[in-house]
């Protein structure tokens, strides 16, 4: 009785832990939760307007949260293609109502923070299960024969009773430190830390274990109500961040068919014809002139070569390169002749029906976002990123997982210079692995067979996922510390795959890459019975790699709250232009001033806004706005790369009421244009003015 009280008391520790470590792990936060956001000025800003606008639409009959006239007004915009967070702006609509915007956005953080750890944890835990230690942690052959032989049946009894329980309690013991060592990389990981800068949905990284965990159990153990749960979490992660969906859509794709084992790849048998050896001979023979010519072109910067009308530049060695890269695939294909096979089964069938029933879940789930999307691509309106084969967002560098964590408070320093180095963002192509992660993966598997064949089976499949999405998340093609290899990866293909071409920041693969990790590691922790299986060890462990995933203090950005925004939310109805004035995306630099604080002034005049910011805008805006008095003038003059501007028809036919003009971040043109305006000065607060147009 006492052990199982225990183990009920240890299993709610892990959790306890969790809540601690988003607290510590997101320190100062917790104290700032009205007056400040974590990150830049930037998204951050966005996400909280979304909070907001969930909790005008509840209280305002017949707005729809998927449209608004409150951004980019008076024409409006979708907001289905735009990271809504619907989800969590319902929870802080409902249950976080009785906080500020800003609050309720800084609680969900923490909450996506501490989500996140204990979803993963759930997961390792359900993959290790009992099985991770099979008795091996209290041989009873050890119990010498006498003791057997004196031992009557009712002693002999309690005594294996108690012996149970304890081998249940320390079994349970050492599976728990391993899911918390998967919960800590993946919880705590530098992917999450990154996106805390600004890109909130992402943090939100908990329904991808939670998934897995579902889908697991619908396929191994073929359970319908498990894959009623995933289609439920996999609806629940539409509303929440639209690059899961698309993850986790993948994902299920790979563990179907690596857990039930449909393919194969085998070298062929036959010895190899001879139309065989002359390719081989011809492609390595390519393959060598290629990187001569790649050599060349590196070394002398390249030349252009006329050919009549044509001229052809070979400026960069990528070319040659990716010839290279060409000729050595077909030299390995034809040296290896591999052959795909394809093996049905029973397994297969009935993953696929879980599949089935997951999407018809998902489907009448999601049917509100689906149908709100499809009115918006038979309008024509749906937005995404046009780039071509140069253009296209890299990837992870191939160095990255040993560049270092970008925000950690010792070392953040040194690796933002390596990612300086390489040419990228971190922010986007994150890859930093870990001393310790890396060191008990290049371990290999555990000398002794107490991992037994089901966790084999589960190494085996979390290795085929974390290579799939770390392929992805390698971008659309091989870089090297900074240098294009012109290796062109699958990547470069899901631009012309509908819908997926909208998930177009490859580097934002790596958060299931993490997933995997976390799993992989605990299996490998969970099956030591050497010095790694200690308690004392493992806790060592998970210590050290927190240690190297530490991101507090974090980065803040503090919220002002002008008084004329008082003022303002008190007036009459009406649209508010700021000045300096701007719009723009997640696509494209924008015009005029990029500020987005403004949108959570919107919050709290709570009137439309002329302008703004948004994940998507409307393709046509800038020449919509160019076409209003007053508006194209204010983005004229918000960009201090133009001239000054004239009055424009006195302010007449203006679609806003009000105007908030910041002196101190206006150019000399916007400045003097204002002062031509016929406008009412209402009230000001250090700087900032508030006008109603006459």
């Amino acid at each position: 009785m006492e052990y199982a009280k225990e183990a009920k008391v240890a299993g709610f520790a892990p959790f306890a832990s969790f809540a601690a470590l988003a607290i510590a792990w997101t320190w100062p936060l917790v104290r700032h939760l009205d007056d400040a956001l974590p990150g830049y000025p930037g998204d951050n800003f966005s996400f909280v307007w979304n909070l907001w606008w969930m909790r005008r639409v509840l209280a305002t009959p017949g707005l729809r949260y998927f449209h608004t006239t409150y951004l980019f007004y008076p024409f409006g915009t979708a907001i289905v293609d735009h990271p809504h967070t619907a989800l969590p702006a319902f929870v802080a609509a409902t249950v976080l109502r009785g906080l500020s915007v800003a609050a309720a956005q800084n609680v969900l953080l923490i909450a996506y923070v501490f989500a996140n750890m204990a979803c993963m944890y759930a997961l390792a835990r359900s993959i290790l299960g009992p099985r991770s230690d099979p008795g091996s942690i209290l041989d009873r052959s050890r119990i010498g024969s006498r003791i057997r032989s004196r031992i009557r049946s009712r002693i002999r009894s309690r005594i294996r009773s108690r012996i149970r329980s304890r081998i249940d309690v320390a079994r349970r013991s050492a599976a728990r430190r391993a899911a918390v060592v998967a919960a800590i990389v993946f919880g705590l990981s530098p992917y999450v830390a990154v996106h805390l800068l600004g890109h909130f949905d992402l943090v939100a990284a908990w329904p991808l274990p939670l998934y897995a965990l579902a889908l697991r159990r619908a396929v191994d153990r073929r359970s319908a109500a498990s894959a009623v749960a995933a289609g439920v979490v996999l609806a629940a992660t539409a509303y929440t961040v639209y690059y899961y969906v698309v993850y986790l859509s993948f994902f299920t794709a790979v563990y179907a068919i690596a857990s039930t084992g449909a393919l194969s790849v085998s070298r062929s048998p036959t010895p190899m014809p001879p139309s065989a050896r002359r390719l081989r001979a011809a492609s390595a023979a390519v393959a060598v002139l290629a990187a001569v010519v790649a050599a060349a072109i590196a070394a002398t910067g390249g030349t252009t070569v006329s050919a009549g009308a044509q001229a052809i530049s070979a400026r960069t060695p990528q070319n040659a390169l990716t010839v290279m890269w060409i000729a050595l695939a077909t030299c390995a294909i034809a040296t290896w002749r591999p052959r795909i096979h394809v093996h049905p089964s029973p397994g297969i069938r009935w993953a696929a029906a879980a599949a089935l029933r997951i999407a018809g879940v998902f489907v009448v789930l999601a049917s509100p976002l689906l149908w709100q999307a499809a009115q918006l691509i038979l309008r024509g309106e749906y937005v995404t990123q046009k780039y071509g084969w140069r253009s296209i967002p890299q990837g992870v560098d191939l160095l990255a997982p040993l560049a270092g964590h970008p925000l950690h408070p010792l070392f953040g320093s040194a690796a933002a210079r390596a990612y300086g180095a390489f040419g990228q963002d971190f922010v986007e192509t994150i890859g930093w692995i870990g001393i310790v992660p890396l060191a008990l993966l290049a371990a290999g598997a555990p000398k002794s067979s107490s991992a037994g064949d089901a966790l084999r089976r589960d190494a085996r499949i979390w290795r085929a996922v974390a290579v799939v999405f770390g392929v992805w998340a390698l971008g659309p093609f091989l870089t090297i510390g900074g240098f294009d290899t012109g290796l062109k990866l699958p990547a470069i293909l899901l631009r012309f795959v509908p819908i997926v071409e909208n998930a177009r920041m490859p580097g934002r693969a790596m958060v299931v890459v993490y997933m995997a990790l976390g799993v992989l590691l605990a299996i490998r922790v969970a099956a030591e019975r050497g010095r790694l299986g200690s308690a004392l060890v493992q806790w060592s462990l998970v210590a050290a790699i927190a240690f190297e995933y530490w991101d507090a203090p974090l980065r803040l950005t503090t919220l002002d709250r002008p008084k004329v925004y008082e003022a303002l939310a008190a007036a009459e109805p009406g649209a508010v232009c700021e000045a300096p004035m701007g719009i723009g995306d997640g696509l494209s630099v924008g015009v005029g001033s990029q500020d987005r604080r403004v949108l959570f002034y919107a919050t709290q005049h709570e009137h439309p806004l002329v302008g703004g910011f948004i994940g998507r805008m409307p393709e046509d805006a800038r020449e919509r706005y160019e076409r209003m008095p007053v508006v194209a003038s204010l983005l004229a003059a918000s960009d201090r790369a133009t001239d000054p501007v004239s009055s424009d028809g006195g302010g007449r036919g203006a679609p806003c009421r009000y105007l908030v003009l910041h002196r101190a971040s206006s150019s000399a043109g916007l400045l003097s244009y204002v002062e031509k305006l016929p406008a009412r000065q209402l009230t000001s607060d250090d700087g900032v003015v508030l006008y109603r147009l006459e």
